[in-house]
């Protein structure tokens, strides 16, 4: 079974995004490959999904799209592909549908009618696209750790029962109460950055770093089993989110260590990840979407590091340039070259 997954550059500064496109199996013949897409980046990445999906995939049709999380980074560009394409199935977490839950864990004297109401308003790029789809009449579906999505396609995480915690700690919902309240890292002030020296034999890395916020810890963990490979993808989910995700597999007893494919996430911050997912996970490939000039915050080079201490070879978007990783049996695309991984650095942010 053949399969290519593909990065699309997302951004031109410091700002980036996720725009990811998968396709799996016999791929003679548009209806015998299987088309996933896994967020959509800005408007200009989700336009060139729907070219490249057209062009090198061969077809119009899209088994599943998938909003990692409620991020706009991650999920503007799928409007486009709700509109460029078709689409079996829109894949997303609407949080306006837990209102009951909202309400029992938060402060709130609101109605679940007017927390609706509240949560559409505010999240409007994840409100646009739900309604697209279901202007579409394209089924949306709110799986949780445990469900399958697509053939081979599974979700580890985030279980229910995390993702609504997580959900009364959105920024955009009611203070927590006491008891469901999860602490959050809160962003330094940009200010400049100190180097040190870097060496291959030691960890710079740590598991000490804050971990991300709730909304990033609320995006899919997302496992593919392809022809005896495992390819995991991670939006901004971070060590937390992760974790969870871990080991929920490993209690069914699917093992992740050595894993053939790691999409690293939130473009590599440091913030979320660790040595302890690493050691866990020690991936054989890594991939990264980041922006051109996101160096140090995305990617860190500490992650960028700890991965190659790892023998990993990560792969970026930093040179603002689509990526592929095919298997050996896919088809050749005229102008398209093997990746080069990401070097060691030798210094480091402080």
């Amino acid at each position: 079974m053949a399969h290519e997954i593909d990065y699309i550059p997302v951004g031109t500064g410091e700002k980036g995004g996720d725009a990811i496109a998968i396709r799996y199996g016999d791929f003679r013949s548009p209806e015998t490959q299987h088309v996933i897409v896994i967020d959509g980046g800005t408007k200009e990445s989700g336009k060139a999904l729907v070219e490249h999906i057209k062009t090198h995939y061969g077809t119009s049709f899209v088994d599943a799209a998938i909003a990692s999380h409620l991020h706009n980074d991650h999920i503007s560009g799928l409007s486009e592909v709700l509109d460029g394409l078709t689409v079996g199935k829109l894949v997303a977490h609407c949080p306006w549908d837990y209102t009951n839950a909202i309400q029992k864990m938060t402060n709130t004297t609101a109605t679940q009618r007017g927390l609706e109401t509240r949560l559409e308003k505010s999240l409007v790029m994840l409100s646009t696209i739900t309604d697209l789809a279901a202007s579409k009449r394209i089924p949306i579906i709110q799986p949780f750790a445990g469900e399958q999505i697509h053939d081979g396609l599974y979700v580890l995480g985030p279980t229910k029962e995390y993702y609504q915690q997580l959900l009364a700690n959105f920024g955009v919902t009611p203070e927590a109460k006491d008891g469901h309240k999860i602490e959050q890292f809160i962003g330094a002030v940009k200010e400049a950055v100190s180097w040190v020296a870097e060496a291959l034999d030691i960890e710079t890395l740590s598991d000490d770093y804050p971990d991300t916020n709730p909304e990033n810890n609320s995006s899919f963990v997302l496992l593919l089993a392809v022809d005896g490979k495992r390819f995991l993808f991670t939006g901004d989910a971070g060590k937390e989110g992760l974790g969870q995700a871990i080991d929920f597999a490993e209690g069914k007893g699917v093992a992740l260590n050595k894993i053939d494919f790691f999409d690293v996430p939130h473009h590599g911050s440091k913030r979320n990840l660790g040595p302890t997912i690493l050691n866990r996970l020690m991936p054989l490939n890594a991939f990264i979407s980041c922006p051109p000039q996101g160096d140090p915050k995305h990617p860190s080079r500490k992650v960028v590091n700890a991965l190659i201490r790892r023998n990993c070879n990560p792969g970026s978007t930093r040179k603002g340039a689509p990526i592929c990783h095919p298997s050996t049996d896919a088809p050749q695309r005229a102008g398209w070259y093997p990746l080069t991984p990401e070097a060691f650095f030798n210094e480091v942010e402080e």
